[in-house]
């Protein structure tokens, strides 16, 4: 449990909850869900909607990342 917990945990010395990291995981496991559905052909799903998803998903992760590196650097100085 502790391992999802550090998934969505925007820093672990404040303890404070990533909203970016909830809604790029969030929408990462709808694009799964989404390519399971086309794979097993229940459905027919554009590709274009895939495409959104995935930069919607790296978009929230990234920025949650790059933001723990600017973090990181400002402590240094």
């Amino acid at each position: 449990m502790k391992f999802f917990k550090d998934i969505f945990t925007e820093s672990l010395e404040e303890g404070k909850f990533s909203s970016k990291k909830a809604v790029g995981v969030f929408a990462a496991a709808l694009a799964f869900l989404g390519f399971l559905v086309d794979g097993f052909h229940f459905y027919d799903i554009n590709n274009h909607m895939f495409d959104s998803m995935l930069i919607f998903s790296g978009t929230m992760l990234g920025a949650s990342v790059v933001k723990s590196f600017k973090k990181g650097s400002g402590e240094q100085k």
